[in-house]
């Protein structure tokens, strides 16, 4: 059933009933949540309803609501793509309820004007809660003061990928790591070395999808990760690494972090359960960036999740339409969905046992929203707001691209069978997401940020 909201509340009240609690084990038990305005009042057993709602989730594994720390719905701009209607659908069949966005098409946001009115853009259109990037570049230098209030980091493109050139000059990229420092924002950044990434073009000329990860070589993520922990040395910006994708990556972030560095990261879910070995396989359905490595990158970031040297998992959901993707390899655009399968993926690694319980969903939850900054998001505890999955742990089915909600339509783990497909999914005390309709009307908000710091 829907619960009920008062006008110009933060969010509904609920009170969801008798779920298992997570891990799910021989000893488990059941929970009760209690939602008040959207945020969650009480945890435990058998709590007084009072007056609100009741959603029965006798059987299922409640968790909190996922957070993905980095999407694209390219929207405004290349709403043909994804948009914001079809990414947050996507999102919540995830289970996830926040995302942050970063804008790589024109209009960027390079300005406080162009942030503000992308983010009244969103506010329209989402279905989730959300954080929207602004872009760092020489022209929103002036801005990113203005900006920082607003934003929960800026985005850095230190290498070319689909829609935004990458910078060739290492003075340029540390003045742009100052500017962010001044501003107090954390930098959150696309670490692939531009230069190298030229150099493996020209080497690779006839280069097909089975090539792809030599074309965007380890050495490339590698070395632009070194160069930028040397910025927040010499800067005092606070780092970020996306998509994490190297064995050497890690073992600099792990590093930095030891050396009391404000350094993190996050990978995704295709570096981890897909290697370049799959390449003949899906040819350019596995064209991203960065490149898809080897199989001993995918155990080193399981390695890194675990130790905590990276932070968190979150998509890079970028969507392209099919007919795109099988362009010849030098003309298809470099990028996949897989929002809506976020939790189905980390769960698998349960399954697996390649990450335990604790850490798998860490990494989609509190640690994803703290290594950002995003307060009240990823916990169950009274004061978090009221975000929920709730799944079957025991059931499964096999992915079907044609039938999940981004406008894509295929996937790139297109007929693998996988457990923990949301059943419902809570937002802020709304049941916005059951047994497979989307049921609540737009109404994401941006998510509360930290006051920006300025580090030196």
């Amino acid at each position: 059933m829907n619960a009920t909201s008062q006008p110009g509340s933060y969010g509904r009240d609920l009170l969801v009933r008798g779920a298992r609690s997570y891990p799910p084990g021989p000893a488990e038990r059941t929970l009760d949540v209690r939602i008040q305005d959207g945020v969650i009042d009480a945890v435990g057993i058998d709590l007084e309803r009072g007056a609100l709602p009741v959603l029965d989730a006798a059987g299922l594994t409640v968790i909190p609501g996922l957070v993905d720390v980095h999407v694209h719905f390219r929207d405004p701009g290349l709403a043909h793509k994804e948009g914001w209607d079809f990414g947050s659908r996507g999102a919540l069949h995830g289970g996830v309820t926040s995302v942050v966005e970063v804008q790589n098409n024109p209009p960027l946001s390079t300005s406080l004007a162009a942030l503000q009115s992308r983010i009244e853009h969103v506010r329209s259109l989402s279905r989730v809660d959300f954080g929207c990037l602004g872009n760092l570049l020489p022209d929103s230098v002036p801005e990113l003061r203005a900006m920082a209030p607003f934003t929960p980091a800026f985005k850095c493109f230190l290498g070319g990928s689909t829609g935004l050139g990458g910078e060739t000059d290492y003075g340029v990229l540390e003045r742009l790591f100052a500017a962010a420092a001044r501003a107090g924002r954390m930098i959150v950044a696309h670490c692939e070395d531009e230069n190298l990434l030229r150099a493996g073009k020209k080497q690779y000329p006839n280069a097909t999808a089975n090539e792809h990860h030599l074309v965007r070589s380890a050495e490339a993520e590698i070395e632009s990760v070194r160069r930028s922990i040397e910025w927040v040395e010499r800067t005092g910006a606070e780092l970020h690494v996306f998509h994490v994708s190297t064995r050497g990556a890690c073992e600099l972030i792990g590093s930095a972090r030891a050396r009391g560095l404000p350094v993190s990261g996050s990978t995704g879910p295709q570096y981890i359960h897909l290697s370049n070995e799959d390449a003949p396989r899906l040819g350019n359905l596995m064209k991203i960036n960065p490149s898809i490595k080897t199989r001993d990158d995918n155990r080193a970031i399981l390695e890194a999740l675990a130790s905590g040297a990276v932070d968190a998992i979150g998509t890079d959901h970028a969507p392209h339409p099919l007919e795109e993707k099988v362009r010849e390899y030098a003309h298809a655009p470099s990028g996949m969905p897989s929002v809506d399968l976020l939790w189905p993926l980390t769960w698998e690694l349960v399954l697996r046992k390649d990450l335990d319980p604790h850490t798998a969903l860490a990494s989609v939850s509190w640690r994803a929203a703290q290594s950002l900054h995003l307060p009240g998001k990823g916990r169950l505890l009274p004061g978090y707001d009221g975000d929920l999955v709730l799944f079957d742990p025991k059931a499964r089915r096999k992915v079907e691209g044609a039938k999940l909600p981004s406008r894509s339509k295929w996937s790139a783990f297109e007929g693998v069978e996988l457990g923990g497909f949301p059943v419902h999914v809570v937002r802020r005390g709304e049941i916005a997401f059951t047994q497979g309709d989307v049921t609540a009307d737009r109404g994401g908000v941006p998510l509360r940020l930290e006051r920006p710091e300025t580090r030196h």
